[in-house]
């Protein structure tokens, strides 16, 4: 299928709600285009070492604002993993034609999902219910996982250029454990330095805690 492409410095991942100001008037013509023919455009990450070739669709979900000179805010939502097959220029935005991508495997082990939901909550429940609640297992968790949080875009890219589901739920389970623990140290210090004034290492906080288990 030939879509629009959009190249930023910024990786989306299917489920991903994404909110994006359009100033360009390329980009001005690209929303009226996906619009009119209900179709979505590709978010693909390009920084100083180029455009990659692995990009996710971007379903226009809501116009939050329509200026008079054709600016809009929308909402985005990340649909699914496309390769870049070639590049076209016929309109005033890029457009390519572009491939779905496939996931082998396309789910984890049970025990694995489990074990990245169960981390996930426990980092949700640090803030206070502010975070979307866990998704339920299934294919492609992680980047369901991937979705909720705030994580790198280079970091994004690198897991969605990733076919491989088992590695991608390891790598986004290890991110969310180091973010929870980053999380319950600097919560833990805080209330500890309140109290008495007496702050130990993290080191020594964490095995206290048993954040290193």
């Amino acid at each position: 299928m030939e879509l629009p492409i959009f190249s930023l410095e910024l990786a989306l991942v299917p489920g991903e709600p994404m909110p994006l100001h359009i100033f360009e008037q390329r980009y001005q013509d690209m929303v009226v285009w996906c619009e009119e023919h209900d179709e979505p455009f590709v978010i693909v990450y390009s920084d100083e070492d180029g455009m990659r070739d692995i990009g996710c669709t971007a379903e226009i979900t809501q116009i939050l604002e329509q200026f008079p000179d054709g600016r809009s805010n929308i909402i985005t939502l990340g649909g699914i993993v496309v390769r870049i097959e070639s590049i076209h220029d016929e309109h005033s935005y890029r457009s390519a034609l572009v491939e779905p991508v496939t996931d082998a495997p396309a789910d984890a082990p049970l025990d694995a999902q489990e074990a990245a939901i169960a981390i996930y909550s426990r980092l949700a429940g640090e803030l206070d219910g502010t975070a979307p609640e866990a998704p339920e297992p299934g294919p492609g968790l992680s980047y369901a996982l991937l979705a909720r949080v705030d994580i790198g875009h280079d970091i994004k890219q690198s897991l969605l250029e990733d076919r491989d589901e088992v590695h991608r739920l390891e790598v986004v389970t290890g991110l969310l454990t180091e973010i929870h623990r980053g999380m319950v140290l600097t919560r833990e210090t805080q209330e500890r330095a309140r109290r008495n004034g007496r702050v130990r290492t993290p080191e020594e906080l964490a095995r206290e805690l048993g954040l290193d288990d």
